[in-house]
């Protein structure tokens, strides 16, 4: 048996009060930041607009350089995007709104961050629709899993030692 000696008697009910109070839950506490999965998908889809991108590009300049076309035919023509399916117009209208004005300046770093912008917003209004549509993410797309297994099998290939880091 504990005997508990109180001096005066507030000290008592300040220790009555304590007990009688429901405890506090303790929070858990948060991770910084977001989680690895969800930055590994961010630089997944930032690396899928850069290809993207790069792809459109060697396309004008390989119409330039094979069939001589100025900056201005060759966006065009490189702005018909036939494998983006029944998401087609979405792309179109990005390339045209912000790629073609750029491709009549003939500034080549100008034209190529149009393209990125344009791929990028592209990107982003093709997923709204899919979501709209009750369409598979893009995720799930043959253009965008072949980029993403490719790009990790060269990671795993890497970190195997079996190329040199570039």
């Amino acid at each position: 048996m504990f005997v508990v000696r109180v001096r005066h008697e507030h000290e008592q009910r300040a220790r009555i009060t304590r007990v009688m109070e429901p405890r506090r839950k303790r929070r858990k506490r948060r991770r910084d930041g977001t989680p690895k999965s969800k930055e590994f998908m961010d630089a997944a889809r930032e690396a899928f607009v850069r290809y993207v991108a790069l792809e459109k590009w060697r396309e004008i300049e390989d119409m330039r350089e094979t069939l001589g076309f100025d900056w201005t035919r060759a966006a065009q023509e490189a702005g018909q995007f036939l494998g983006r399916g029944q998401y087609q117009p979405l792309w179109i209208r990005r390339w045209e709104e912000q790629v073609m004005p750029q491709a009549e300046g003939n500034d080549a770093g100008q034209l190529f961050a149009a393209i990125e912008k344009a791929i990028a917003a592209a990107l982003r209004d093709e997923e709204e629709e899919r979501r709209i549509r009750g369409d598979r993410p893009l995720d799930e797309d043959p253009e965008y899993k072949g980029f993403i297994d490719t790009a990790l099998e060269n990671l795993f290939r890497e970190q195997a030692g079996e190329l040199e880091p570039s």
